[in-house]
């Protein structure tokens, strides 16, 4: 068996003529929050940039600057709270050292909490209310509609408990309707478990942690990690030995990866709709 290969760029190619239509002719703006000093985050925000830009977002960033208190990375988070151009809203971590991440992310209006990662949304999401859901865990779904891969009633292993990918996105499975099992590094025989899955999804950034024997003939594979080995970007799933078993796999680079940034894009629209 070779497995399809569930390819994320030529989804976020067509994702991203949707969006410029669906932004046309709005107002739209996305701040970005930030603590200067970590080179990788500076590239994020000006990749995030570029991507608003090409698709008629404005964006922003805003400098948490050294030496600043909780209070003042607070303070600043109340005036893009207040201020009615400001769509949406990401705190970038890490902030400078020091200050309360957690209550930093806490003051985001949760209306512009274009990330999914305030309290208040997180409990939506857990209630089945409109809310505002992670980028990593939507991109995840967003890749299973586009290749029609159903999920109702299907066993569904999501291997990961993080607040940004593994709850989430057995939240946003269970709410199609999957019966969901979360695994995590005290999962007791984890090949066990995984090869009960039809649906697995790997989120714990352990380079080829899932092997072939872990999985079920014909499963669908969906692999969230992101992993720097020997100089190459790497997923958790040991991507040849799955795809002779698999159904379909997405592959790393080029899966779940291209839709991360659409997706919290498209939540700034969101965003604009939920606050209107």
């Amino acid at each position: 068996m070779s497995a399809r290969v569930l390819d994320g760029r030529e989804v976020a190619a067509a994702l991203k003529d949707e969006l410029r239509a669906e932004v046309a002719g709005r107002s739209l703006e996305l701040a970005i929050v930030r603590g200067g000093g970590d080179e990788a985050a500076e590239m994020y925000a000006r990749r995030l940039g570029a991507l608003c830009e090409e698709l008629g977002v404005g964006s922003r960033v805003v400098e948490v600057p050294d030496g600043a208190s909780s209070e003042d990375a607070i303070a600043l988070v109340s005036e893009l709270n207040a201020d009615a151009a400001v769509t949406g809203i990401l705190v970038q971590l890490p902030l400078p050292a020091g200050l309360d991440e957690t209550a930093v992310i806490a003051a985001v209006e949760p209306a512009k909490d274009v990330d999914g990662v305030n309290p208040e949304n997180a409990g939506r999401l857990y209630l089945g209310l409109p809310a505002l859901a992670p980028a990593t865990p939507l991109a995840v779904m967003e890749l299973l509609r586009r290749y029609d891969i159903a999920i109702e009633g299907r066993r569904a292993v999501v291997i990961g408990r993080s607040n940004i990918a593994g709850k989430p996105l057995a939240l946003l499975l269970l709410r199609e309707h999957a019966t969901v099992t979360v695994c995590h590094s005290r999962t007791a025989d984890l090949g066990a478990v995984v090869r009960e899955g039809e649906l697995v999804v790997a989120a714990v950034g352990r380079p080829g942690l899932v092997r072939g024997d872990m999985v079920a003939p014909g499963a669908v594979v969906i692999d969230v990690g992101t992993n720097v080995v020997d100089g190459k970007l790497v997923g958790d799933v040991a991507y040849d030995e799955v795809a002779e078993v698999a159904s379909a796999v997405s592959p790393v680079p080029g899966g779940v990866g291209p839709l991360t940034n659409l997706m919290l894009v498209r939540n700034v629209l969101r965003a604009s709709e939920l606050g209107a």
